[in-house]
Parts: structure tokens; sequence; C-alpha cells
């Protein structure tokens, strides 16, 4: 009898660790939102959601969920979605409006632009736009200066010694693409 309980309560115990394990080797998700913040020109607006990450209960990151609405709409549309590995808070200064037409948004290594008063966005990731880029810097981009033409540059953190990573890209095309 008592083996047959040290066998129930061993077994109990290795069913328990397994769990716990497989809770570890699942991708993390997006959970509740923890903070909102919206801001708007004269005639869309912008929010970004911070979530909760929910990853089997060890500290988390968070998700940014960027969307854009016509004012006085609540027709939201998603821009982007930036995963970061720590809750850091709404970065409200990366969020700027050039005109009523042009507005750009930037986290990490991710930057979005609308030049139709929030009807479409082009995103860059420089995950997938830069060049031999390493994942992950998420203090890559530090700030973004657009001009009215179009023009701009995107001023970088590297990493020294990084894979991709250069101090200032330029624009021609309200950073739909940049160069080097």
């Amino acid at each position: 009898m008592i083996a047959m309980a040290v066998l129930l309560l061993i077994g109990g115990v290795l069913v328990a660790a397994t769990w716990q394990t497989a809770l570890l080797l699942l991708p993390p998700r997006m959970g509740a939102i923890a903070e909102t913040w919206e801001t708007a020109n004269g005639s869309f607006k912008i929010r970004v959601d911070r979530h909760f990450e929910e990853n089997g209960g060890l500290d988390a990151g968070a998700y940014y969920v960027f969307s854009s609405a016509p004012v006085g709409s609540d027709a939201w549309r998603a821009i982007m979605t930036f995963r970061h590995d720590d809750p850091v808070p709404i970065p409200h200064e990366q969020i700027r409006f050039l005109n009523d037409r042009i507005a750009f948004v930037f986290i990490g290594w991710t930057y979005a632009v609308t030049a139709d008063g929030g009807a479409t966005w082009s995103v860059w990731d420089a995950g997938r736009n830069l060049p031999n880029w390493q994942c992950c810097n998420y203090r890559l981009i530090t700030d973004v200066q657009l001009n009215g033409d179009g023009t701009g540059t995107m001023t970088l953190n590297p990493i020294p010694q990084r894979s991709g990573e250069v101090p200032r890209l330029r624009t021609n095309d309200f950073g739909r693409h940049w160069s080097v």
C-alpha cells in the first residue's frame, strides 16, 4: 500500500514537472491589455495597446499593438504589432504626426508610416529590410526625422560588431524604403 502511494506521488510530481516544462516550451501569447494610449491630429488618431505576455509564469515581456482610425470613428485598423522582451511603457514620443495626412510610429526595429491620413500604412522591419541584420536590438531605432517632401533620416543605435547595423538610414519616400 505504501509502495502504491509512493508511486502515485512520484507519478504526480513527474506529470506536474512535465506540464511546467511544456508551458515553458510554448510560444508566448498576447494577454490582457495592461495600458492604452491614444493621440490624434485633425483627421485621424493612433492608439497603442500594451498587452501582457502570457508565457507560463516566467518574467514576461509585452506586445505593443498599433492601430489607427479616422477622428470621430471607432473603425480601428491594425498598423503593426511588436513583441518586446521587457514590459516597457508605451513610447509616446515615438508616435508622431507630420501633418493631417502623414504620421509615423517606431519601436525596437520596426517603423510604420502613412501618407494618406491613416488609410494605409507601410511597415519597415530591420529583420526583413536591413541587409544582414541580426535580431534583436530593442533600442535599434533611436529617432526618425521626416520632412514634408518625403526626405528624412532614421538614426540607429548600432551594437558594436553587430552584423548589418549602421548608424543612419535615409529615405526619399517618407520611410517606405530606407537606404544607407
